[in-house]
């Protein structure tokens, strides 16, 4: 039952709260589904009348960081699958950080070069 407000009432508040999941049509519709009715309608005020992608590997750079941080040379399966990449992807990431200028020395070796 919807209660009648006095004009003094009406808010925008007030109107998103009668927002159901049966009026998201569309992607917004999904997100509604897969991520909540508040997080459907949030993005519709905030970025209504955008066009919004949302591409399978928007996370690349979090999980090259988190792969980096995390790899111990025995566990790139498992960290393939907490990030959602691939055992390839976790490789490249290891293989492409950058070398920090002292890791490669060994212990005591430090004034040779």
């Amino acid at each position: 039952m919807i209660t009648k407000l006095s004009p003094a009432q009406l808010g925008r508040d007030d109107f998103l709260a009668t927002v159901t999941p049966e009026d998201l049509d569309g992607d917004i519709g999904l997100v509604g589904e897969q991520c909540g009715l508040d997080v459907a309608v949030s993005l519709v005020v905030r970025l209504g009348g955008t066009k919004l992608s949302v591409p399978k590997y928007a996370l690349k750079r979090a999980a090259r960081r988190y792969i980096r941080a995390h790899y111990d040379g025995t566990n790139a399966k498992k960290l393939a699958m907490a990030t959602g990449m691939t055992e390839r992807f976790v490789y490249d990431a290891v293989a492409t950080a950058a070398i920090k200028k002292d890791q490669n020395l060994l212990p005591g070796c430090e004034n040779l070069f």
